[in-house]
């Protein structure tokens, strides 16, 4: 998931380079195997906004957790920890656009840069 102010945000002279980074994820995210979606910008406050994480299901069956920050991440591969990112995880992704919806954001953005 990915918060709609991230995909709208811009840097002035960097708008070429921002499209292209959208497209890119655009082209990741029509993989089957990967879902992106955009928490609106109305959403507000939620619990998602503490930084990115990552889940992630092991050919073994495993689960595997990933939590960002500036000096680099965490995984995680407690039960404990993980049912609590599912939880907060699904708190946001019930909130976010579908998957097509957040594609077509994420695409009509990209073209307003180019």
């Amino acid at each position: 998931m990915v918060d709609e102010h991230a995909v709208r945000r811009i840097s002035e002279g960097a708008e070429k380079m921002m499209s292209e980074q959208l497209l890119q994820l655009v082209a990741c995210a029509e993989r089957p195997t990967t879902r992106v979606h955009v928490v609106p910008a109305e959403m507000g406050l939620h619990v998602g906004l503490p930084g990115p994480l990552s889940l992630a299901h092991l050919p073994d069956g495993r689960w595997l957790g990933h939590l960002e920050n500036q000096l680099g991440g965490d995984v995680v591969d407690r039960p404990d920890g993980l049912a609590t990112l599912f939880e907060r995880g699904e708190s946001v992704r019930s909130e976010a656009l579908s998957r097509r919806q957040s594609l077509d954001l994420i695409k009509k953005v990209a073209s307003q840069w180019t």
